[in-house]
């Protein structure tokens, strides 16, 4: 298969098929189920590798609730058990009520977005089976969500973070070097050298580090490492390249982020929503339309709507 190069198997099957039938690994169950093929039952896995992950896509619901089963936080750990063994995951984001809306208990909600920015987070450490690449994780919301052009734009912004990280850092670098190249090309009294008063290539220096932006502390910081004997400064400086630190967040993830629009003729009224909230339930949105069907989702980032409505 592979040598007429007829097809491949996905990540996870590489990473875990035939691990403990080959070779004896096997570690702790990690709360996988399998169906056992004697008794027709689904049953919980004791050992993470007998039974392993081989899928590549998975489809997750999400529940408007922090911390019980199906809830945000326990789909955090439902999404790392997947990325560790090599899969990815979707899941549309639309039940979570956005921000400022009324939390049963008292307060308002931080909104969607604080939340995927914390899964995006976990994404982006696990990685795919531990490997080299962001695990593949798709987010949907709905175009009737209220905070959809905070979730639209939210690529946009990261990118401009990145885009000003990487022109920061190489001007630092550049113009904080420009400082120490001017004391060392100072060829009057050594006591002067660091003295932008009577050293004019280093008043130049600092009044061009100024001008660029650079904070009166770095510039500061650069004249007191000179004094000390320093010749040069080390700046930590980032780059666009896939790998680059500049990317560990959400604009390095897949381009899986999709807008749905729900079905219906029903007016999208983002701007109308309202809030109601009952003893021992959450606040719930009012003002948006309905029914909608769930999106489902692969990682290649194609939505199709489910048949049963929400």
């Amino acid at each position: 298969m592979l040598a007429r190069q007829m097809a491949a198997p996905n990540s996870p099957q590489w990473f875990n098929t035939g691990l403990h039938w080959a070779y004896g690994i096997d570690r702790p169950g990690q709360g996988h189920y399998y169906v056992d093929f004697e008794t027709g039952k689904l049953t919980r896995s004791t050992s993470a590798y007998e039974h392993p992950q081989p899928h590549a896509c998975f489809i997750q619901s999400i529940g408007d609730d922090l911390v019980n089963d199906g809830g945000i936080m326990d789909l955090w750990v439902r999404e790392a058990r997947l990325f560790k063994y090599g899969s990815g995951t979707g899941t549309n984001f639309s039940d979570l009520r956005a921000e400022g809306e009324s939390l049963s208990g008292g307060g308002k909600s931080s909104g969607l977005m604080g939340f995927l920015k914390i899964g995006d987070r976990a994404a982006g450490a696990i990685k795919s089976g531990g490997t080299t690449r962001r695990a593949a994780k798709m987010v949907i919301c709905d175009m009737d969500h209220p905070d959809i052009e905070e979730f639209i734009n939210w690529k946009v912004k990261e990118e401009q973070k990145v885009a000003s990280l990487v022109a920061g850092s190489k001007m630092h670098e550049a113009r904080l070097n420009d400082i120490f190249a001017a004391i060392r090309a100072w060829d009057g009294d050594i006591a002067d050298a660091c003295d932008p008063k009577v050293n004019d290539g280093l008043k130049a220096a600092i009044r061009a580090a100024k001008k660029a932006a650079i904070p009166e502390t770095y510039v500061k910081r650069v004249l007191d490492y000179a004094r000390q004997g320093y010749g040069s400064i080390e700046f930590p400086t980032y780059d666009t390249d896939w790998d680059s630190e500049a990317y560990a967040t959400v604009s390095g993830q897949n381009s899986n982020n999709s807008v749905r629009m729900p079905p219906g003729p029903a007016p999208i009224r983002a701007s109308s929503s309202t809030t109601r909230s009952t003893p021992g339930t959450p606040a719930r949105r009012t003002g948006r339309s309905a029914p909608r069907t769930r999106a489902r989702n692969t990682c290649s980032s194609t939505t199709r709507p489910a048949t049963s409505p929400r």
